[in-house]
């Protein structure tokens, strides 16, 4: 079911409920608040918590250590620890391992209990009290009657414990002239992940517009067109490509790139998808979605590098 979402680009995704702070009952059901979220796509397994977690030293106080998971190393982050949630009455009974942003890492939680199919229309971003509380990473918020689960900023964790693992920067500043008056649309959730974009694409040269989420930049897109045919511009006046997350609040990029190749004005817009799920069995299954290119997180250089392809610079 995973790849047939993935390849039709149909707004729709499947998140596997965990729970951080709580227990369950026997039925599964949590007791209380504390349900998460994060997308089936990025998650390898989920194992129950060996007896024995080797320690490291000198490492951030939010790694557990290190298993041996089938021969392959992989660290152990106490996810309610970074959260500020950790309750040492609360065992950690299982292990979330996910594979994005091309490396693999383990999340200790308290339980995971089932997987939910939704569109990404119910996935509200953070506002409000949501946002006051997230401190930026909840990207999405989702509810069930009265049950919420927040979806949380996975690749925010990954980059904050580990910074040299993170994105490269260090952009080529040499063919700056030529990119300036070149207009990017940039659709991105992450806040953390959108700042260093506009930061270096900015600095590369690049004019840019941020969106919080696909169908922001999609309404985006619309208002440009209705400019056009205002005042007889023409597309490059006001865009000259796309660069969009898949994994978004409201719209996702898969879906966001549809619409733009299905509209008779904006179909040969390039655009870029930018993301930590750009597998090599991802990017097999999106080919036919037709994107200028899929760019696996989290190199920014590389980035700058085919924006500047794709615009002839």
């Amino acid at each position: 079911m995973k790849e047939i979402l993935l390849e039709s680009g149909t707004n729709e995704l499947e998140i596997v409920e965990f729970h951080l702070d709580i227990e369950n009952t026997n039925d599964g059901e949590p007791i209380g608040g504390g349900c998460y979220g994060v997308n089936v796509s990025k998650v390898r397994e989920i194992i129950k918590t060996p007896e024995v977690i080797s320690k490291m030293s000198g490492s951030h106080p939010c790694i557990e250590g290190i298993v041996n998971i089938r021969g392959r190393v992989i660290p152990v982050i106490n996810l309610p620890k970074w959260l500020g949630k950790h309750d040492e009455t609360t065992p950690l009974r299982r292990i979330i391992i996910t594979e994005f942003n091309k490396t693999t890492n383990g999340f200790l939680v308290n339980s995971a209990s089932r997987i939910h199919r939704v569109s990404w229309e119910q996935v509200e971003p953070p506002t409000g009290i949501f946002a006051q509380e997230s401190d930026d990473c909840i990207t999405g918020v989702i509810r069930f009657g009265e049950k919420i689960i927040f979806i949380l900023d996975f690749e925010r964790i990954v980059m904050e414990l580990d910074p040299k693992g993170g994105f490269k920067e260090d952009v080529c500043l040499d063919k700056k002239d030529l990119r300036e008056g070149k207009k990017i649309f940039i659709a991105e959730d992450s806040g953390m992940v959108a700042k260093l974009m506009q930061t270096n694409l900015r600095k590369a040269g690049y004019f840019v517009h941020w969106d919080y989420n696909g169908l922001n930049a999609w309404q985006r897109l619309q208002a440009v067109v209705k400019e056009m045919e205002r005042t007889g511009q023409p597309l490059g006046d006001f865009v000259h490509l796309l660069v969009s997350d898949i994994e978004m609040p409201q719209m996702d990029g898969l879906h966001l790139l549809k619409k733009v190749r299905e509209h008779p004005v904006l179909t040969n817009l390039p655009v870029i998808l930018f993301s930590s799920m750009s597998s090599e069995d991802n990017k097999r299954k999106w080919k036919d979605l037709q994107a200028s290119e899929i760019i696996t997180k989290p190199e920014i250089p590389i980035l700058v590098e085919r924006v500047d392809y794709h615009l002839g610079i």
